[in-house]
């Protein structure tokens, strides 16, 4: 495979703009209506009730309509994150700029800061994962891809340690407010980057232009099919959902969506009750919580040397045996032992995006396989994704109605600042030991049930 250069530097900024605004988003929106704007818990479980059933029916609708190519925006990939781009950052904005004190008026915030957020965040992520799929076939290529994506997304990454320093964790909000303008302009020019630059190798032009092993006349042919769209958006659905493949991927993506926004969305909440700050002062506290996205996409680029030697499959494996492991004698140590805490804390976080790197991988090699199977022109690879996020995507919400439902039985939404009662420390302490040990244990399992053949060598010829 030769992959153009200027299409591959376009592919990383567009993964740079994108992890500089959904990481922040994760850590802080939560953090910020809990703390800052006082929720209630009733309007808290509102709008991620609105939040999970939007997920449940924009994934697969956005994947049917990208891959179908009907809409302007949806012509070409390029199209797509050029007027998405700007939409994106500005949904990013709208957590961060108060409505009222009225308790309704925080929790319609919420639930529009949360659907507008999502609408475009899927359209986009959709997007990006499609043309990882397409810009080949070969698993050493999208290893190499997945190395170098990540290793660009890591200046993405310290979006979280910026708005700790300069806020002051959230102390000075004003600060706050400012600095994600400023994220969202730069992220914002990095989409436009993208989107003038970037184009996969079925976009019709560009099959158009690929006259080495594939000619002017059949490319016209496939372009013909890519807009026909003859397949329905239930079989195609169902297609994937009667795939054994599938559905042993899709238990483990949900489960592991489970777990990687309780850590995304609590981890700073948790840390602040269960680490004093005499043993973890402030300044120690924003390094931790900034540099956790950070050493996360350096894991990232590692793993990718393990997953080129070993298979992606052994590497996921591995490290949820790992997780349920670690998960055990961090319950055996006990909370008292704080710097253990720390440590047990980042390595989760770290095991997280490691395994959420290589999901694209598996993705990719089902939407294959389903091209193979069904005789397909082209891969339908946004179908693959959206599919897949109709069953893993409500866990976004899931995970958190669970956590801030248990938390509030043991008085959490009555606290004022972080002094809190040793059964409300104890049952954080719990979550966070069981989350790997319960849930590593059910992916690694599932995982196992995952089986991909051997695939042929035949590579897509993408022009220079």
């Amino acid at each position: 495979m030769t992959v153009n250069k200027h299409r591959l530097i376009a592919y990383c900024a567009s993964g740079i703009a994108f992890r500089m605004v959904s990481t922040a988003y994760s850590f802080y929106y939560v953090k910020v209506f809990m703390n800052l704007y006082h929720i209630e818990a009733y309007w808290f479980q509102m709008a991620q009730l609105v939040y999970l059933t939007w997920n449940v029916i924009n994934d697969p609708l956005f994947g049917y309509i990208l891959d179908s190519k009907r809409l302007r925006i949806t012509k070409t990939r390029r199209e797509s994150i050029l007027y998405c781009g700007p939409i994106l950052v500005t949904t990013f904005i709208i957590p961060w700029l108060p409505w009222g004190d009225n308790s309704w008026v925080v929790g319609l915030h919420l639930i529009v800061s949360l659907v507008s957020w999502d609408t475009v965040c899927t359209f986009m992520s959709l997007t990006m994962s499609a043309l990882f799929v397409e810009l080949s076939d070969k698993t050493e290529d999208r290893i190499l891809l997945t190395k170098y994506y990540h290793t660009a997304c890591i200046l993405g990454t310290p979006t979280v340690l910026l708005l700790e320093f300069t806020s002051d964790s959230l102390s000075n909000f004003k600060t706050f407010q400012i600095t994600t303008l400023l994220i969202a302009v730069c992220s914002g020019l990095l989409f436009l980057y993208a989107g003038i630059n970037i184009s996969s190798p079925y976009d019709p032009n560009t099959i158009k232009r690929t006259n080495s092993d594939i000619h002017v006349d059949q490319g016209n042919e496939i372009s013909e099919n890519i807009s026909e769209g003859n397949e329905s958006y239930c079989t195609q659905v169902c297609q994937y959902l009667s795939d054994a493949n599938f559905i042993a991927f899709a238990v483990t993506f949900f489960f592991h969506v489970f777990h990687k926004y309780f850590v995304n969305n609590f981890i700073a909440i948790v840390c602040d009750h269960l680490i004093p700050d005499d043993v973890f002062p402030k300044d120690a506290r924003k390094i931790f919580y900034g540099g956790i996205p950070l050493i996360s996409a350096i894991c990232v680029v590692f793993g990718a040397s393990f997953a080129t030697r070993y298979s992606y499959y052994k590497v996921v494996q591995s490290v949820y045996g790992s997780m349920v492991l670690a998960g055990f004698i961090m319950l055996y140590i006990g909370q008292e032992h704080t710097w253990c805490l720390i440590i047990f804390l980042m390595l989760d976080s770290c095991a997280i995006s490691v395994v959420y790197a290589f999901f694209g991988m598996a993705q990719a090699d089902l939407a294959d396989i389903n091209k193979t199977k069904y005789k397909r022109e082209r891969p339908l690879s946004s179908m693959v994704f959206g599919t897949s996020s109709l069953i893993g995507r409500p866990a976004i919400s899931l995970s958190p109605m669970f956590v801030a439902a248990i938390l509030d039985i043991y008085g959490y939404s009555q606290l004022k600042g972080t002094e809190s009662s040793l059964e409300l420390k104890h049952a954080m302490f719990m979550l966070v030991c069981c989350y790997p040990i319960i849930i590593g244990s059910i992916q690694f399992v599932s995982w196992s049930f995952f089986k991909i053949p051997c695939k042929s060598e035949n590579t897509i010829l993408i022009e220079t």
